[in-house]
């Protein structure tokens, strides 16, 4: 390998299962998920006369993937601090810390604005098949009042105005009727829409900024807060990483071999790391019947997968043929124009976390599965792997980005609305921005369509329709979720080639020594890896 290219570490192989499941990785993954897929079908058409034993039926079949879910969950934000704080210490010893930063933030930009656009021309493609809805018009609300005496109700004098009560009176009547004036708006914030209505002001203000810098780590840690975890850790790493070098500085004056305080920090943080991804490998062993698990429970709780499909399958078409276009354009194309590599070897490696994702629906939970794939590669070395990837899992959404001007376009035509050129480029710039704001987790991006939406249009509450976009977001989530993860893994290799010239010929001498995904040890025999492999698995 080149003097120009970055040290890559030893990595084991991504086990994700045990036995032959772990020998054969992505057929195993992939099957147990087409074996979850049918039992779904299956549950789905079934009709039970009592519906709580379908219901529990599919909590048990859920079980494990929400145990797996859980555990992921638990050791995954521990693991993004450690990994990102001593990520920075090893680029800031190598001095590509400000390069890396600045070329992962730009790339993940580039990467959704290119969603963006591909989002709404694919909506744009199939706008002449969508129809405008037919929905009834909200009417006047009434009331009857009631007194005591039973069947007497307060009357409207129809002369005076005045009120009094009318023993066997007839609710029906028109002078028994009162209008209903919400003057507060308290009926409509008990009835409750189930998403908060935000202006998209509000939603960087609070869901990007706000949410970024926090004032209590630890309760970012409790609350499961990606991003403000990340930035504290990346502040962190930088603050640790000038505190190292400044105390190297005074032992080398010094004549003092010893370590300093900093570096045993740094050692704390790498084995706590090492013990939680130990963790961690011990979870993914499961991967396989989790994927079974969680894909069957979400399939066959749809009570009308026709029905569901049927009512927006065109939105359905545009979606899916936007993520395939920017899987085609950004993940393949774009990649290979960067480092001039096939970027095919390299995404074969990321099939269990996109298989993953469809499973889970949460980039946040399917980091620590895309981050041993990335390792398994062997063409992304440790440092940037961990810093672009966890970064990666909170701002770069590019499936949302292709979402949020699908959803938009389509609820804005069953309403009636015939949008505008600027329209159009607001909408782009809203997916571009927001999208950074949308959690990593099931169904963030829900409250941002309506925000959107009523940015661009200038309207308020929750449009008509919106039930059939909630009706398929469980579906289409995951599609989302999974070319999130796909884009992380490309951003984190093409950084890896253009900081470093880690190009087409080191992979080329790097090739033989990658197979099926193992990149083998620098000591030790092939028996004695096999060895460890078999007790492992």
């Amino acid at each position: 390998m080149s003097s120009t290219s970055p040290e890559l570490e030893p990595v084991e192989r991504s086990n994700l299962g045990c036995g032959i499941l772990g020998r054969y990785p992505i057929i195993s993954v992939v099957s147990f998920a087409a074996v979850g897929c049918g039992i779904g079908i299956g549950l789905s058409a079934w009709d039970p006369e009592n519906p709580d034993v379908k219901s529990n039926v599919l909590k048990w079949i859920g079980l494990v993937g929400d145990l797996f879910i859980r555990c992921l969950r638990a050791v995954v934000l521990p693991l993004v601090f450690c990994n990102v704080a001593v990520s920075i210490v090893d680029m800031m010893m190598m001095g590509r810390a400000s390069s890396v930063g600045i070329r992962t933030i730009v790339l993940y930009i580039c990467t959704t604005l290119i969603a963006s656009i591909i989002g709404l021309i694919c909506i744009l493609s199939f706008q002449s098949f969508f129809i405008q809805g037919d929905f009834d018009e909200e009417s006047t609300a009434y009331v009857a009042l009631g007194c005591t005496a039973e069947n007497s109700f307060i009357f409207e004098n129809e002369v005076d105005g005045s009120l009094s009560c009318v023993a066997n009176g007839n609710a029906s009547s028109p002078y028994a009727q009162f209008e209903i004036v919400d003057l507060t708006a308290s009926l409509a914030r008990a009835g409750g829409a189930s998403f908060a209505e935000l202006s998209m002001s509000e939603t960087i203000y609070s869901g990007v900024f706000l949410k970024m810098i926090t004032d209590n780590i630890f309760y970012s840690f409790m609350d499961g807060n990606f991003a403000s975890v990340i930035i504290f850790a990346i502040v962190f790493g930088i603050a640790l990483g000038r505190i190292f070098f400044e105390q190297k500085e005074e032992k080398e004056k010094a004549g003092d071999t010893s370590g300093t305080t900093s570096e045993l920090v740094v050692h704390f943080f790498q084995a706590i790391g090492d013990i939680l991804l130990r963790m961690i490998n011990w979870i993914i062993a499961v991967t396989p019947f989790a994927v079974l698990s969680l894909i069957a429970n979400a399939v066959g709780s749809q009570d009308d997968l026709a029905g569901s499909f049927s009512n927006v399958g065109y939105l359905i078409l545009a979606n899916l043929v936007g993520y395939i276009a920017h899987f085609l354009i950004t993940d393949v194309g774009i990649h290979y124009l960067l480092t001039g590599v096939n970027p095919l070897p390299y995404l074969k490696f990321m099939i269990p976390a996109q298989t993953t994702a469809l499973a889970c629906a949460s980039s946040a939970a399917t980091l620590p599965v895309t981050l041993r794939c990335v390792k398994a590669s062997g063409r992304v070395p440790d440092d940037i792997t961990n810093f672009v990837l966890p970064l990666g899992a909170t701002i770069n959404m590019d499936g949302s980005a292709i979402y949020f001007p699908c959803a938009c376009i389509w609820l804005a035509i069953l309403n009636g609305i015939n949008p505008d050129a600027g329209s159009y480029i607001l909408l782009i710039i809203l997916s571009t921005i927001g999208s950074a704001g949308a959690a990593p987790v099931p169904s963030s991006g829900l409250v941002l369509v309506i925000t959107a939406y009523n940015t661009v249009f200038g309207t308020d509450g929750i449009p008509n329709g919106f039930e059939f976009i909630v009706a398929i977001d469980w579906f289409l989530d995951r599609c989302i979720t999974a070319l999130n993860v796909t884009g992380d893994t490309v951003v984190a290799h093409i950084v890896t080639c253009r900081t470093a010239g880690f190009g087409a010929s080191d992979m080329q001498e790097d090739k033989s020594n990658i197979t099926a995904g193992t990149v083998h040890k620098s000591t030790g025999s092939d028996e004695e890896q096999n060895s460890e492999e078999d007790q492992a698995s």
